[in-house]
């Protein structure tokens, strides 16, 4: 029969049309990701054992370290540990090889740089002590680390987290008693407000995830509310069409 695979062809396209989307608003929302998602391999420095076994294992040469020798023990210990995610292809064989669980993969998948060489990450002066008389440590980019002026980075980095902290805190509870004169910075429009209040009212993730936004991005802040008050209105239409089906 004639126009049977045009038919045919016609009812996949209305039984995905009919479908309810399930398109992520990336990155006005973000994803659910699964437990196991492999994305930034990280490195916790107070396991290593400097045993090498995730750089002889890895097929890229992804990973490489800088160590020395104790002046009294004659030990072996880290100096600086050097991953380059250009080249990783996130295969875990480095995880696995580990003994102490010294790596590890988080949920990061936000890897893009306008510079390839900035997605190099790399941990200096991991020891904290002073090295042998003689031994100069010298990092992939060519400079001699500074224990003071990391330490100084570090402690302004975190009062600077801690200042945010506090400022996001403030933020939610400003929110939870007037949600609307506080969205109202990043919303327009008494409709959209009232579905975002209801939102914020109703999950706390998305409260401390607007607040957060609000006190670091407010542009960014006024995109991701757009994006849930787009998914929010979208749900409640399809559940006024369901009841409707019902009835």
């Amino acid at each position: 029969m004639k126009g049977i695979g045009l038919v045919k062809g016609l009812g996949v396209t209305l039984k995905h049309f009919f479908r309810r989307e399930i398109t992520e608003q990336y990155p006005d929302v973000m994803p659910e990701l699964p437990e196991r998602y492999r994305g930034r391999l990280q490195f916790d420095n107070t396991k290593c054992i400097v045993c090498g076994q995730c750089i002889n294992v890895c097929p890229n040469n992804v990973l490489s370290m800088e160590t020395f020798r104790d002046a009294n023990t004659k030990k072996r210990k880290l100096a600086s540990f050097t991953i380059d995610f250009q080249y990783c292809m996130f295969c875990n064989l480095c995880v696995e090889a580990c003994p102490v669980s010294t790596l590890y993969f988080n949920q990061d998948f936000e890897l893009s740089v306008a510079d390839r060489n900035a997605i190099k990450m790399t941990y200096d002066n991991l020891s904290g002590e002073v090295m042998e008389q003689g031994t100069v440590l010298i990092t992939p980019e060519g400079s001699v680390p500074a224990a003071a002026d990391e330490q100084e980075k570090t402690q302004q980095m975190q009062e600077q987290a801690e200042k945010e902290q506090r400022q996001i805190t403030a933020m939610i509870t400003a929110m939870a008693k007037n949600p609307h004169k506080v969205l109202a910075r990043v919303v327009e429009g008494e409709e959209d407000l009232g579905i975002l209040a209801d939102l914020v009212g109703q999950d706390e993730k998305i409260a401390a995830k607007i607040a957060e936004l609000l006190v670091k991005d407010k542009e960014k802040a006024a995109r991701v509310a757009a994006g849930f008050i787009k998914k929010e209105a979208k749900r409640r239409n399809e559940a006024i069409f369901d009841k409707k089906g019902e009835e």
